[in-house]
């Protein structure tokens, strides 16, 4: 698990990942602020089926056209997943938005719910998403 992670981390790094399209305005987050739209194109919106509506429960980072990184406390084994990615606002529509379905979550052998750690799981999506301005 350890040596599939460093290896995605590494072709991640080949491929410029972390240098968005549209620069972000930076500042320190305290009570949050609104960012520039699709600043940040690897975030995603973890969501799960509830009741035959998708509800956002995580924030994810796609790290390769097949790999998403989120913490294994948003996983759960009796939960259906998809990730959304090209977002900005999650209540409404947007051209360009693309949602694809979690063929596996691979959660940290050692995750530890009582002691918070080794809080990391990695999602195999169903299909590679395309890259493009808002998504990367």
């Amino acid at each position: 698990m350890f040596k599939l992670l460093c290896a995605l981390l590494l072709v991640a790094q080949a491929y410029g990942c972390g240098r968005p399209t549209y620069v972000p305005n930076i500042s320190r987050v305290v009570g949050g602020e609104d960012v520039r739209p699709h600043s940040w194109p690897w975030q995603v919106s973890l969501q799960y089926d509830k009741k035959g509506v998708w509800a956002h429960t995580c924030g994810g980072t796609l790290i390769d056209a097949n790999w998403v990184l989120t913490a294994a406390h948003c996983i759960s084994s009796t939960r259906t997943y998809r990730v959304v990615l090209g977002k900005q606002n999650l209540k409404a529509a947007e051209a360009g938005e693309v949602a694809v379905a979690v063929e596996k979550a691979i959660v940290h052998e050692k995750w530890n719910s009582l002691f918070i750690i080794n809080d990391i799981a990695l999602l195999k999506l169903a299909e590679p998403v395309e890259f493009s301005d808002t998504i990367q």
